[in-house]
């Protein structure tokens, strides 16, 4: 009877060390400082849809605000906000449309309202 307590408890931590092992296995979330998004930003669209793109943006920390001009586009311009971890901004415009952009330099780039889009920070 020993013999069996001894082989469950084994077996208990057995799969105790597997269950714990496999969460460290996990990806960790990214860390590091976020991107600076604070200035003006200036592009476009291109592929299908091409117009001219500025953004004036704020950043406090991980939150981001600002207005966003899209040539000949009024349903697209105005407010934007989001925040940023990384090097990716998540952002919503104040009409209802929202994304995610990727930030590497000066460089944005990313979709805004399901068209390819690209920035530099000038």
């Amino acid at each position: 009877m020993k013999t069996f307590s001894w082989i469950v408890i084994g077996l208990v931590l057995l799969v105790g060390a597997g269950c714990a092992s496999s969460d460290m296995s996990k990806s960790a979330a990214p860390t590091g400082p976020p991107a600076n998004l604070t200035g003006s930003w200036n592009g476009g669209f291109y592929g299908a849809l091409s117009n001219s793109v500025s953004m004036q943006l704020q950043q406090q920390g991980t939150a981001v605000t600002g207005n966003i001009d899209v040539g000949g586009r009024s349903d697209l311009s105005g407010g934007i906000k989001g925040t940023v971890t990384g090097n990716m901004f998540n952002y919503s415009l104040a009409n209802g449309g929202s994304g995610t952009m990727q930030v590497s330099g000066n460089t944005m780039s990313g979709t805004l309202s399901g068209n390819a889009f690209r920035a530099q920070k000038q």
